[in-house]
């Protein structure tokens, strides 16, 4: 199931329909017991646990949860930030339930013991500006412990929905992250990204609606996971077309078509642009490799960019594909031409045909006319801008790829971490993207799959890897899951080990808790 990725405004009005329908205080009472138990599943015994508890409904939950814990046998204590009690009425009914019950409340969180869990409970979604004061040496003191740092909602400092630190001032970095109600974009996105460690969602037993922007999740691109059939051929499964490798760029143009062969594609050509060119790959000799124009006829998908260069020949060849009725992946070299002729980017937007481009935040300035700090304050935006200018489906990488329809539909990809940031990464997604557009899965299906797949391929990494081990692990992942197998049952799930078998299929994007049936 598809995690939806409410807005703030979404969010508030939600919340406010259901202020008129449930009792008072009940959303808070339900935030309360399920981080207590998510703090709780994360101690081995009785432990000391130090809850930071801003002003407002964040720090209610904070409290509300410290009374569970304390009911459990740990030792609690809160620390009210700059000694104030809370502003709202359940966040103060709360605080004095915590009274009632002993509970220790601290001024200073330099007093506190030394603790084997700390929690942020201080902002959550609230914060419109940068932290300061009390908040910014609580946030100091919880980034200095050594001990398991949890928060609730929101990393306190970390925008919401865009993942930036408010104001540009580091607050809170969390080894977890409990998103309550909807899970919240910026913890998907830029610092929000690193803030939020690991992030699981309640839904504090509330059907959310629906929105406009949600994470990937395997069940966006379910056909891609289905099982080949035995009646085929190489033709069932279409032939992609590489464009790009001019001189000193080669292995742009061959990494995008080896990437499209190991993940499905029946045959693939490179069309390559440098003088004396390679007659063949060694080490994947089942490519095609020209330096002579391929006839478009023949192919089911165009990769156009990697490593193109900027050569008259670079320039009539993006063109000629542009104006091919042939579904077209548009990276690297080629958006660069495009930002530079605007006559061109209308011919894009004029297409009839599918078309993708994948920009990083650089290409993706050029393309707005904009600086890159202003594509990242807002990459969901940037994105969405993007596809409504070009009329393609956009993947704005990152951290956090952004992925929108020309309707605005949007996707933000869980997957992925900084083993990405190497060479030749980018190439090898386009490929993946060309591979499923070649084997004629469907436009939304093709894309979500292959970015969700790129990044899962570097999970249970953390030091480096090159561009092919991207792709082979990407093939991996995608071997795993069309068998029925669960990667989650693996330490390092593509290390070409035996897989394990799921009959229950592939798991979802990011940890659930509480259903209905915990009330």
């Amino acid at each position: 199931m598809s995690t939806t990725l409410l807005s703030l405004e979404e969010l508030g009005e939600l919340e406010t329909r259901l202020s008129h329908v449930l009792p008072e205080g009940t959303l808070m009472d339900r935030a309360g017991f399920v981080a207590a138990n998510w703090i709780d599943d994360q101690c081995d015994a009785a432990s000391t646990i130090v809850i930071l508890c801003g002003h407002g409904n964040n720090g209610g939950d904070g409290y509300t949860a410290a009374v569970h814990l304390k009911s459990r046998g740990h030792h609690v204590i809160c620390v009210a930030i700059g000694g104030k009690k809370p502003k709202t009425a359940d966040a103060l009914r709360a605080y004095n339930h915590w009274i009632e019950k002993g509970g220790e409340v601290i001024d200073d969180p330099y007093m506190a013991p030394k603790a084997d869990v700390v929690v942020d409970a201080m902002l959550g979604v609230g914060i419109t500006k940068a932290i300061s004061g009390d908040f910014i040496d609580a946030a100091l003191w919880f980034n200095e412990r050594q001990a398991l740092h949890m928060a609730l909602d929101v990393p306190t400092g970390i925008d919401a929905e865009k993942g930036n630190w408010v104001g540009g001032i580091k607050g809170c970095v969390a080894d977890m992250t409990l998103n309550l109600i909807s899970a919240k974009a910026g913890c998907f996105m830029n610092d929000g990204k690193d803030a939020s460690g690991m992030v699981t969602l309640s839904e504090l037993d509330v059907s959310v609606p629906l929105s406009s922007l949600s994470l990937i999740d395997t069940d966006d691109f379910k056909h891609i996971l289905e099982l080949r059939k035995y009646y085929s051929h190489k033709g069932t499964y279409g032939h992609c077309v590489v464009i790009g490798g001019d001189k000193g760029k080669v292995g742009a143009a061959l990494l995008a078509a080896r990437a499209a062969l190991k993940l499905g594609a029946g045959s693939v050509t490179v069309e390559l642009m440098a003088p004396n060119a390679p007659l063949y790959d060694p080490a994947q000799p089942e490519l095609m490799i020209t330096d002579e124009p391929v006839d478009f006829s023949n192919a089911d998908v165009i990769v156009i960019g990697c490593g193109l260069g900027f050569s008259q020949k670079a320039k009539e060849r993006l063109v000629a594909a542009v104006r091919s009725d042939v579904p077209l992946i548009i990276d690297a070299d080629a958006l660069t031409m495009i930002s530079q002729d605007q006559s061109l980017e209308d011919e894009v937007l004029a297409r009839k045909a599918h078309t993708v481009i994948t920009p990083h935040p650089g290409e993706a300035a050029r393309m707005l006319h904009r600086d890159v700090k202003s594509i990242q304050e807002d990459r969901v935006t940037s994105a969405r801008e993007l596809s409504l200018q070009t009329g393609a489906i956009t993947v704005l990488k990152g951290t956090g790829t952004v992925v929108t329809l020309r309707s605005s539909r949007s996707w933000i990809n869980p997957t992925g971490n900084a083993c990405l940031a190497t060479a030749g990464s980018g190439d090898v997604l386009a490929g993946m993207i060309g591979a499923f557009f070649a084997q004629k899965f469907d436009i939304v299906s093709a894309t979500l799959g292959a970015v969700w797949l790129h990044g899962e391929a570097v999970r249970a990494r953390n030091t480096g890897i090159v561009a092919m081990d991207i792709c082979d692990r990407a093939a991996r992942a995608l071997e795993i899951l069309r068998w029925g197998g669960n990667p989650d049952d693996l330490v390092d799930p593509y290390d070409e080990s035996e897989f394990v078998l799921d009959e229950d299929g592939p798991g979802e994007a990011i940890a659930r808790t509480m259903g209905s049936e915990e009330n």
